[in-house]
């Protein structure tokens, strides 16, 4: 059956758009191209026309910009720092330097000063031709014959323009009064020579320029040998030209035997007129006849429509290049195997080459896929019987929570697949983090902290990890679940166990050290003090012990409430401050913040912060001191913590090891004796472990002989809708607390 039968006919864009639009445009081109060659002479001599008046517009803006660029320099000149004086007194030697450097800087010809009486005072001069120019120094010269100087001196005059003679020739000159008081007392004039400045008024490199003066040419931009009287004006044409404004005077006339348009200007240099500027435009315009003009008209109609016949065969071409393109796609939408076969020379022949390149792609990546099907296939039935052979449960998820997979040790743990929703196992894994946990195995992350569910008499263990494949993408979870009742009833007895033993050994202990310090030998005295100092280690002992089984992570989480940082570091401080005096050391407390907040359980990190406290307290010899303060690092997110003691440090191979349970060191005193005190190693391991779980950090820096100082950081949190007081200050010798100071608890003699 045909394929084609399906579609509407196929008309190619050839026959559609472009031979119809080949003809009306051949057409329209080729009469077009007649008529337009043969107006085309009398446009020319309008066009001429009308450059010439844009010439002769464009010199007077020119002659506007000459003006204002010389009376600048003219001003800048005037308003030199102390020369109205140096006017007034006549000495110009100071300035003959600065003169030199605005004529060189401003590219000008002459520089001169004069005073009121319009004698010289100095003038300087460029002369000389291209880089052998030099300057020339004059002075005494009288000026007062000449209009422009006259005209600088008139009541409220502001500048003046003229040319003037000069020995290097007819050059353009502006000037401006020099004031003292309002008053003019001298005059700067500035000026170029005559034929830099007509060259600067020329607009188009095809006209040239003439400067007159009442009727004779003065300046000229023709080069080579000219006639001045044919350039003459008449009195009339002058003074006609002298006061054109609107109308500007347009003639023919014959310079050198070449025939000219010429327009006429008013050479304005400010509010003054100082002559009249010729405008010539040589007159080209060819003698065309009537039969030239049909020719010219004919021969440009026919090249017209030959560019456009072969402008339709290269359209032909690539249309039909295009055509080929479009099949070839055609038939791979059948599922035909083809290529164009096309060559790159041009952006079809790429166009039809990558079309190429995809089939081959396409068909690779086929053949691929159904590799990689059977291979899937393989690897499904494998994992399968793995996961089915595993020790423990196994769920697997799609990402809308259906089971896909349950192994037969999940169906025992559970019972079914609803048990499994219904019990909250299910609910693990739609608490997805923003941020996947640690790598459980390759392209498996784990989704959060294990979780303990119970069933019936059964505590479960249950783990979600995602699914991850290695572009990044979730495909779905799997739940792991470990019968751990066992283990949980094991904990509970141990902390039961642990609970009796300090409730039970706490009383005897108490009641021992009551009795002995009741007698009034001082030998037995000096025993009670021995018990109780024992006592108190070993209830710290015992302390561990529930603190070591009662810190994980989950617990510490669910514990969790806002606590003022100040009330937690008073809290650890008021306890600690009695066993700091009774062991002659000086406890300081520096606050460089206030009113920050922590999230935490409060008990535990009293603990931790207690633990390194009663550290410094044991390796810090009497006499000395120990600081819990709070340090102003920024508003970096954290708070920033710092424990000091000026004690006998910690080794090297000591400091390897501070954060392992139940190790313990050799600190020494500075004579070498090695101190002992109770204890099972296990503090800073622990407080570390709390420190940590509140999402902070510990570290350590110990110097033998110096002292040790351990820094933490803890999240800082806002508090919201929770009014908490400030803290108090406790009993005894703490004092209250001023940001930026420390206070300090005072030794006290025993």
């Amino acid at each position: 059956m045909n394929d084609q039968s399906s579609h509407p006919p196929f008309f190619s864009v050839r026959w559609q758009f472009l031979s119809p639009f080949f003809v009306v445009l051949l057409i329209l081109a080729m009469v077009g191209a007649f008529f337009l060659s043969r107006n085309l002479v009398g446009g020319v001599q309008i066009s001429q026309e009308n450059l010439l008046l844009q010439s002769s517009r464009a010199v007077l803006d020119r002659a506007d910009e000459l003006y204002q660029s010389q009376r600048f320099v003219a001003l800048q000149t005037a308003f030199l720092d102390g020369l109205a004086q140096a006017v007034q007194t006549g000495d110009m030697t100071t300035y003959q330097p600065m003169l030199e450097s605005v004529l060189r800087s401003y590219r000008l010809d002459t520089v001169i000063i004069i005073d009121t009486t319009a004698r010289e005072l100095i003038g300087i001069s460029q002369v000389g031709m291209g880089d052998n120019r030099q300057l020339m120094t004059s002075a005494d010269a009288d000026m007062s014959a000449l209009s422009i100087v006259n005209a600088l001196f008139l009541p409220n005059a502001d500048s003046a323009s003229g040319f003037i003679t000069t020995s290097q020739g007819l050059q353009l000159f502006t000037g401006v009064p020099i004031r003292a008081d309002d008053t003019a007392i001298g005059a700067v004039l500035v000026g170029i020579d005559g034929i830099r400045a007509l060259e600067s008024l020329k607009a188009s490199a095809i006209a040239q320029l003439g400067l007159y003066g009442d009727g004779d040419l003065l300046l000229t931009t023709f080069t080579g040998d000219i006639t001045p009287a044919d350039f003459r004006l008449t009195q009339a044409e002058y003074g006609q030209a002298l006061t054109a404004t609107d109308q500007i005077p347009v003639r023919a006339v014959s310079l050198n035997n070449q025939l000219y348009n010429a327009a006429y200007v008013p050479l304005r240099f400010g509010a003054d007129t100082i002559g009249v500027v010729g405008v010539f435009l040589a007159d080209d315009a060819p003698f065309i006849t009537e039969t030239g003009k049909q020719i010219s008209a004919m021969l440009i109609s026919l090249m017209t429509g030959v560019i456009i016949v072969v402008g339709y065969i290269g359209i032909s071409r690539f249309v039909g290049r295009v055509e080929r393109v479009t099949d070839m796609v055609d038939e791979l939408r059948r599922g035909k195997n083809i290529r164009t076969r096309m060559k790159a020379k041009d952006e079809i022949g790429r166009l039809g080459q990558a079309i190429d390149q995809y089939a081959d792609v396409v068909q690779a990546q086929q053949d691929a896929l159904q590799t990689a099907l059977r291979q899937k296939r393989r690897e499904l039935s494998h994992l399968t019987a793995v996961i089915g052979n595993l020790p423990q449960g196994v769920i697997l998820q799609d990402l809308d929570g259906r089971v896909l997979l349950m192994n037969d040790i999940a169906r025992e743990l559970l019972g079914s697949q609803r048990a499994f929703r219904s019990s909250g196992v299910g609910d693990i894994a739609t608490f997805v983090p923003q941020v996947l946990g640690a790598n459980l195995a390759p392209g498996l992350y784990a989704l959060g902290d294990p979780q303990r569910v119970s069933i019936d008499d059964r505590v479960l263990s249950a783990q979600a990890g995602a699914v991850i494949l290695p572009d990044g993408a979730r495909i779905g979870t799997v739940v792991l679940l470990r019968d751990m009742s066992e283990e949980v009833r094991a904990e509970q007895e141990r902390a039961e166990a642990l609970k009796r033993l300090s409730q039970e050994i706490q009383q005897p202990l108490a009641n021992l050290g009551r009795m002995a310090s009741g007698q009034e030998s001082d030998m037995m005295r000096a025993f009670a003090r021995e018990v109780t100092r024992q006592s108190v280690a070993l209830q710290r002992m015992i302390l561990e012990l529930r603190e070591m089984s009662d810190s994980n992570i989950a617990q510490i989480k669910r514990n969790q409430r806002p606590i003022r940082l100040e009330t937690l570091i008073w809290a650890v401080a008021n306890e600690w401050r009695q066993v700091a005096v009774a062991n002659n050391l000086t406890l300081h407390i520096i606050m460089q913040r206030q009113g920050d907040y922590i999230l935490g359980d409060e008990k535990r990190l009293r603990w931790a912060l207690g633990n390194i406290v009663d550290n410094a307290i044991k390796y810090t010899p009497a006499g000395g001191d120990l600081t819990l303060e709070i340090q102003d690092e920024g508003d970096d997110g954290f708070a920033h913590l710092r424990v000091r003691d000026n004690g006998v440090g910690i080794s090297k191979e000591d400091m390897a090891h501070i954060f392992t349970r139940f190790y313990r060191g050799t600190p020494k005193l500075a004579s070498g004796e090695v101190i002992r005190v109770p204890g099972m190693g296990q503090g800073l391991a622990t407080a570390q472990q709390i420190i940590e779980a509140h999402g902070g950090t510990i570290k350590i820096k110990s110097n033998i002989g110096v002292g040790t100082a351990v820094y933490m950081t803890l999240p800082l949190t806002v508090i919201e809708g929770m009014v908490i007081p400030e803290p108090s200050v406790g009993d005894g010798d703490t004092v209250a607390l001023n940001i930026k100071t420390h206070q300090s608890v005072k030794r006290q003699s025993q």
